[in-house]
């Protein structure tokens, strides 16, 4: 194209437009003791349009659109990653734990006659969850005499799936 003494070419450039670093992504950590319940919420990223949140309990090894949740006694480690064409990724980790819900195996008082034969032992369990039980053994200290006492001794593990278990003993009278 000419233009009065002048001959012009036009040559076009280009315009690169990089990405944004200002983008964040948070989840909910989560702490608390058994309860039957599922624990575990989406996370949220700042820039919310175009962005994809991805999930991964294995280090980033994979990653799934799905949040992670809890129910069990356990800790889950969780990377989350939001990911976004104008925006560098923002990554972030937070912990999901459910630690042990407490229950005690208390063994009932009982008498007896002396003579007799002894009474079915039992004990009742406070504190598990709808229709969840711990196992046990009960027994009881050796000894007849009338006019004593002898130690019904409930045992089992501490330690039982959902649940830390206590012990607590009661006792056989002799009449």
């Amino acid at each position: 194209a000419t233009q009065g003494n002048y001959a012009v070419t036009y040559t076009a450039g280009e315009l690169t437009i990089n990405k944004a670093g200002t983008m964040t992504v948070a989840g909910t950590k989560y702490i608390g003791e058994y309860d039957g319940q599922t624990h575990g919420t989406a996370a949220s990223a700042s820039v919310t349009e175009g962005t994809t949140v991805k999930y991964s309990v294995d280090d980033g090894k994979t990653w799934t659109d799905e949040y992670p949740t809890i129910i069990n006694v356990g800790k889950t480690e969780v990377t989350v990653k939001a990911i976004n064409d104008n925006y560098k990724d923002a990554t972030a980790t937070y912990t999901l734990e459910v630690t042990p819900k407490a229950v005690t195996v208390k063994a009932n008082d009982k008498t007896k006659t002396y003579g007799e034969a002894d009474p079915v032992l039992d004990a009742e369990i406070s504190g598990t969850i709808g229709i969840d039980t711990v196992t046990y053994t009960i027994s009881r200290a050796a000894g007849e005499d009338a006019g004593k006492t002898y130690a019904i001794t409930p045992a089992g593990e501490a330690t039982q799936g959902n649940y830390a278990v206590t012990y607590t003993a009661g006792e056989l009278t002799i009449n």
